[in-house]
C-alpha cells in the first residue's frame, strides 16, 4: 500500500524528528547518555516521557503500553521513541547473524534510535554516537535521512489508526494514572517535564 501523505504531516513529523535529534544531542553532551523516552506531538506542545528505568522485559512491555497510553490520552498527532541501543548492521554480501545478541557482536555499533510514527506511517531513523577514546561523547555520525517504512517490534505501532473516542481517551488518561503517571509541564523544554 502506498501512502501519499499530507504535506502538513511530514512537515509535523520532520519537525518532532528534529526535536528527538536536539533531545538526545542534548542528553549526549550533559550525560553522557540518552534514557529511553517518549515524545509525543500534541496540539499543545510536545510532551516528553521517561521511565525511571528497564531492567527487564516487563518494564519494556511496561514503557510501550505508557506510550500507547499517551498517545491516546492526549489526542497525539505523532510520536517518537528515543532510545540508545546497540546495533548490528548488514554488510554487503554477508548474511547478518540473527543469534548473537547485537550486545554480545563485535562488530556492533552505539546508535540513538529513532522510532517515529504517525496514524499511517512510521519510520526508524539511526543516529550514530561517536566518542573520544576517553568514552566521552563526541558528536553523532552522519544519519540516513527518514524512511517511511514498515517496521515491526515492541515499540511499534503505537499510534492509535483512528481519533480516539471521548471513552477512548478518558480510560488512556486513567490508565495512565494508575501507571502513576501525569503531565506535569509540557511544552519544547524537556528539562521542565
Amino acid at each position: 500500500m502506498i501512502i501519499n501523505p499530507d504535506p502538513e504531516n511530514s512537515v509535523r513529523l520532520e519537525a518532532l524528528a528534529q526535536q528527538a535529534k536536539r533531545y538526545a544531542l542534548h542528553m549526549m553532551r550533559s550525560t553522557g547518555s540518552v534514557p529511553p523516552t517518549v515524545i509525543a506531538d500534541t496540539a499543545d506542545g510536545f510532551i516528553f516521557c521517561m521511565p525511571s528505568g528497564m531492567p527487564d522485559e516487563a518494564a519494556k512491555d511496561r514503557f510501550a503500553d505508557i506510550a500507547r497510553f499517551l498517545a491516546i490520552a492526549h489526542n497525539a498527532r505523532a510520536i517518537v521513541m528515543v532510545v540508545e541501543a546497540w546495533v548490528r548492521m548488514a554488510k554487503p554480501g554477508i548474511q547478518l547473524d540473527t543469534v548473537t545478541p547485537p550486545s554480545q557482536s563485535p562488530d556492533r555499533q552505539e546508535m540513538v534510535v529513532l522510532m517515529l510514527e504517525d496514524q499511517a506511517r512510521s519510520s526508524t531513523g539511526l543516529l550514530p554516537i561517536m566518542r573520544e577514546d576517553s568514552g566521552v561523547f563526541r558528536e553523532f555520525g552522519q544519519s540516513p535521512e527518514l524512511n517511511f517504512t514498515s517496521t515491526t517490534g515492541r515499540f511499534t505501532g503505537l499510534m492509535p489508526k483512528h481519533m480516539p473516542s471521548a471513552d477512548e481517551v478518558a480510560m488512556a488518561k486513567t490508565q495512565l494514572l494508575k501507571l502513576g503517571m501525569c503531565v506535569v509541564n509540557q511544552g519544547n523544554d524537556p528539562s521542565l517535564n
